[in-house]
C-alpha cells in the first residue's frame, strides 16, 4: 500500500512538472546556436521542392543538378531567368525558415526574449533578413536588386494571427485577443514569386547611367539580363535533358500548364507526341485475416500515357 502511494505520487509530480510552464532558463536549454549550414540545408530543400512542383510541365523542369549548380556558383553578372527565379526561391525560403525558427524558440538568441513559451511570438522577417545580409552580402547590379526584391516581399507577406486571450463568460465568446503578425504560408510566398518569374523585366548589359536605372526599377520586379537556353535540347554538360523523352499530359482537369503540356514540351521543340498503354499492377481489397496478417488482391490497370518522340 505504501509502495502505491509512493509510486502514484511520484508519477504525479513527474506529469505536474510536465504540464507546468517552463520558466525561460529552463526553455533555453532546448535551443540551439544558429547553423547556417541547418538554415540553409532546410530552406534550399523547401525551395527545391517548390520549384519543381511548379515547374513539373515547363520545358525547364528544375532539375535538381541544375537548380543545385546555380545555387553553388558565384553571383551571376548576367543571369538569365532561371539564375534569377532559383536565386529568388532559394533566399526567400532560407529567411522564411530562419524567422518561423527564431519565432518559435528553436534558435538561441533570437525571437521573444521573455515568456517564451506562453506568448505569442511575432515573425520579424526585417532582422532575418539583416542576418542573410551579413552572412551572404548583399549584392550587386541585378543580383542586389532582386535580393531587394525578395526582401521586400517577405515584408509584404506579413498577416495577422491572433487567439483568444481572455475567453467571454458564454462558450464561444471572446473578450480579449491576442495578435501577433506572422508570415504567410511559404506555399502563398512561393505562388508570388512565380509570378515575378514570369513578370520579370529583361535589361540591357550596357546603361549610360547604371544607379538611375535600378532606382527607377519598382520592388516587385525581378530582373534578368541574358536569354535563357534553349531547354528542348538536352544540356551539354548534363544540367538538363531536354524535352525528348518527357511524359506530357492530356488530362482536361488539370492545371493550364498540364493541360497544355503535350504542346509545349513535344510539338513547339519539334517532337511528336507518342500514345501508349502502360500495364501497373497495384495491391487492392486488402483485409486482416487471421494472425493480423494482410491480405491483399493484385489489380491490374491500363492507363494511357503520352511521351515526347
Amino acid at each position: 500500500m505504501i509502495f502505491a502511494i509512493t509510486l502514484f505520487m511520484g508519477v504525479t509530480s513527474t506529469l505536474a512538472a510536465v504540464l507546468e510552464p517552463m520558466n525561460y532558463y529552463q526553455y533555453t536549454q532546448f535551443q540551439a546556436p544558429l547553423s547556417w549550414e541547418d538554415i540553409t540545408g532546410k530552406g534550399v530543400k523547401q525551395a527545391l521542392d517548390s520549384c519543381q512542383q511548379s515547374f513539373q510541365w515547363q520545358r525547364w523542369n528544375c532539375p535538381s543538378q541544375d537548380f543545385v549548380q546555380k545555387n553553388s556558383k558565384p553571383e551571376e553578372n548576367s543571369p538569365n531567368r532561371e539564375d534569377v527565379y532559383v536565386a529568388a526561391i532559394s533566399m526567400a525560403a532560407i529567411v522564411h525558415t530562419l524567422t518561423k525558427d527564431c519565432a518559435n524558440g528553436v534558435i538561441a538568441g533570437c525571437g521573444c526574449t521573455e515568456n517564451a513559451l506562453n506568448v505569442p511570438c511575432a515573425h520579424e522577417p526585417t532582422k532575418a533578413l539583416e542576418q542573410y545580409e551579413k552572412q551572404f552580402g548583399s549584392g550587386s547590379g541585378a543580383t542586389g536588386h532582386n535580393r531587394r526584391v525578395v526582401g521586400a516581399l517577405l515584408q509584404r507577406s506579413l498577416e495577422q494571427e491572433c487567439r483568444c486571450k481572455q475567453p467571454g463568460p458564454v462558450q464561444g465568446e471572446c473578450q480579449e485577443e491576442e495578435c501577433v503578425a506572422v508570415l504567410k504560408p511559404f506555399e502563398a510566398i512561393a505562388q508570388d514569386l512565380l509570378q515575378m518569374y514570369d513578370d520579370a523585366i529583361q535589361l540591357e548589359g550596357a546603361s549610360s547611367n547604371l544607379k538611375i536605372m535600378w532606382e527607377n526599377i519598382p520592388l516587385d520586379s525581378l530582373v534578368f539580363m541574358q536569354d535563357s537556353p534553349n531547354y528542348c535540347e538536352r544540356d551539354a554538360t548534363g544540367l538538363w535533358k531536354g524535352t525528348r523523352g518527357r511524359q506530357c499530359s492530356k488530362d482536361g482537369s488539370g492545371s493550364l500548364e498540364e493541360r497544355l503540356s503535350c504542346q509545349q514540351l513535344c510539338r513547339v521543340c519539334g517532337y511528336r507526341v507518342r500514345s501508349q498503354h502502360v500495364r501497373t499492377e497495384r495491391r487492392c481489397n486488402c483485409k486482416l485475416v487471421w494472425g493480423f496478417r494482410l491480405q491483399c488482391d493484385v489489380c491490374v490497370q491500363l492507363e494511357r500515357q503520352y511521351s515526347c518522340y
